[in-house]
């Protein structure tokens, strides 16, 4: 679906590692104009995508183009080619969404790659800042460190993935309360 002619198109800003650009691909629309926040030039970026360069140190905040959504990371470095883009830490989260606001975001969606969750001092803080919306996506398993033979490997993955399904499951049934018990 296009967007209305003389509308402006959606403006998307990325943080984090690959991971947080594909899912900001994935779901922000054919329209969509997208911004990846790196350390470095990026020559590999998506065709869809351009790169902000993000300055180092306690400076980053002024690097941040405006947008309408931000997709931010959190996690891990799971592959050696992500270290291009910039990752804020989980301790700059709050700051990071306060900046993001200040140039002009609504839509906020935090991608928790080692499986943790926000804590509700987050949560409040981050819906505090005026957000329209804030998502919160965690992933299925958290990161297995195994180093030993491929049957542990699998067990362990094996293990994460019933985890997540249980996981995914419970959260999908609907709220029913228990039922009561006259006195007698």
């Amino acid at each position: 679906m296009r967007p209305l002619p003389g509308t402006p198109p959606r403006r998307v800003l990325v943080a984090g590692a690959g991971g947080a650009l594909l899912h900001a691909l994935r779901t922000g629309g054919p329209h969509a104009e997208f911004t990846v926040l790196t350390t470095r030039p990026f020559r590999g970026a998506p065709h869809r995508a351009r790169c902000a360069l993000v300055a180092p140190g306690a400076a980053w905040a002024a690097s941040l183009p405006p947008a309408d959504h931000a997709v931010v990371q959190l996690g891990a470095l799971r592959r050696t080619r992500e270290a291009v883009f910039w990752r804020p830490s989980r301790a700059e989260l709050l700051p990071l969404a306060a900046a993001l606001r200040e140039r002009g975001v609504r839509t906020l969606e935090v991608l928790l790659a080692d499986g943790s969750a926000l804590s509700a001092a987050e949560r409040q803080r981050l819906h505090a800042l005026g957000f329209e919306q804030v998502t919160e996506h965690r992933s299925g398993t958290a990161p297995n460190h195994s180093a030993g033979p491929w049957p542990e490997r699998l067990a362990a993955w094996l293990i994460g993935t019933v985890l997540a399904t249980m996981r995914r499951v419970v959260a999908a049934r609907p709220h029913r309360p228990a039922p009561r018990v006259p006195r007698r």
